[in-house]
Formats: C-alpha cells, structure tokens, sequence
C-alpha cells in the first residue's frame, strides 16, 4: 500500500514537472514569436520610412535641379537682354521724350535688380556658398522691397551655425516656404525671424501677428499638405519642428538643428 501510494506521488511529481516544462516552452515560444514579429514589423516600417525618405529627398533634388534651371535661364537669357535694353535706352539722343525714357531706364533697372535677388534665392549653390544667416538676411530684404505693408526683422547672434550645405538649402527652403504661406494668408503686418546659433544647435524662430489659424481645422479641411511638407523637410535633416497657432493671435514656429558635424 505504502509503495502504491509513493508511486502515485513519484507520478504526480513527474506529471507536474513535464507540464511546466511544456508551459515554460510554450510561454518561452510565445516569447520569441513575438520578439520575431516585432523585429519583423521594425524592419517593415524601417524600409517603410526609408523608401519615403528616398521618395521625398528625391523630389527635393529634382526640385532643386528645376530652380537651378530657372536661375540660370534667368542669369543667362532674360537678364542680359534686359540690360541690352536698358543700353539701348542710353543711346538715344535725349528730347521731348527723354522723362518717358528715363522712367523706362529706371523700370529696366529695377527689374534687372529684382531678376538678380530672384535668381540667387532660386540657386541653390548660392545659398549654400553665402551661408544660412546672409540668405536669410537677403530674402528678408526682398520681402521687405516687394511687400510694402509688411514690415520685416530679422536678427541673430554671433554664435556657431554648424549645419551642413544640405541641411543649409533644405532649411533655407523651408523658411522661404513659411514666409510666403505668411504673405499668402496670414494677411500680417509684421514678420519676425530669429537665428540662434549655438555649439550645440542652430535654433530658427519665426513669428507673425496675422490671423492665425487652428491646426484641427487645417486637418479637417485637409488643407495642410504644405505643413506637412514642411515637417518632412525638417525630419530629412534631423530637425524639430514646432507650431503654435490660433485663431486671431498669429502663428510662432521653432525649428531646432542639431549640430551633427564639427
């Protein structure tokens, strides 16, 4: 009797060590399967993001090829017959109509030096070879000629700006994009633009007092595609976005760059 019943124990102590056994195998296969599926859905999302981040930095390139493009037909072509015409102008003996030609020479002029800003904010070669504070300062300045009812400032430290040639061009454009949303639809009379630069990071703040807007009603009426493009822009670059907008109280915007090259 004794030796039934210390079978009968041997057999429940056997019986219970193989299903935890089974269980920590299951639990420990559980585990791996997920462990699996996870790096599985990572690498699915890594190669996700990176085709988008090809896709985009793409048309960034082709779209940099077509200002290229522009700003050469512009240097080449339509500037040089404009000063062959404004040379033509300065050979006409002067009479009755010499006010009319002198208005002509002063429009021909203006139009030669509005051509020039055009191009260089259009080249991205310039940008990058001038530097981030000198092209900022030169489209805050044609803002500042073309707009009149907006009064521009635009300031900045005397602190490192350690960003490379490209992260330069893509933040130049996105700030050329901001500020003609701005133009476009803020309806404000005053713009600000500030460039902090530090060992660390370069830091840009723009703010306007125009009307302002909700970024729930950019959503709904899916009309923020430019915003978007623009955080797509600041992540190719490794850079922090903010906005901070309301209805009747203007828009602030930060962008932060962290210095990755000495």
């Amino acid at each position: 009797m004794l030796q039934a019943s210390s079978n009968s124990i041997i057999f429940i102590v056997v019986g219970t060590l193989i299903i935890l056994f089974f269980v920590l195998f299951f639990y420990l296969f559980m585990i791996q399967l997920h462990q699996r599926r996870a790096l599985y859905q990572k690498e699915i999302f890594d190669m996700k993001t990176e085709y988008e981040q090809t896709i985009f930095k793409s048309q960034l390139e082709i779209q940099e090829q077509t200002f290229k493009n522009i700003s050469q037909e512009i240097h080449d072509n339509i500037g040089q017959v404009l000063s062959l015409a404004k040379l033509n102008l300065n050979v006409i003996p002067k009479n009755e109509a010499s006010e009319k030609i002198e208005l002509t020479e002063e429009l021909l002029s203006k139009a030669i030096n509005d051509l020039r800003d055009l191009s260089k904010s259009l080249s991205a070669e310039k940008i990058a070879d001038t530097g981030l504070i000198n092209a900022l300062e030169h489209e805050m300045s044609i803002i500042e000629k073309v707009t009149k009812n907006i009064k521009v400032q635009f300031s900045y430290n005397e602190g490192p700006v350690l960003i490379s040639r490209e992260q330069i061009i893509v933040t130049f454009r996105i700030i050329q994009e901001l500020l003609q949303n701005i133009i476009k639809h803020a309806n404000a009379s005053i713009i600000k633009l500030e460039l902090i630069g530090s060992e660390n990071k370069t830091t840009l703040l723009l703010e306007d007092n125009g009307i302002g807007f909700e970024k729930e009603d950019l959503e709904e009426n899916k009309t923020g595609i430019g915003l978007k493009n623009i955080q797509q822009r600041c992540k190719l670059i490794g850079a922090d976005f903010y906005l901070d907008s309301k209805r009747g109280h203007g828009t602030y915007i930060k962008i932060i760059i962290q210095h990755t090259i000495l």
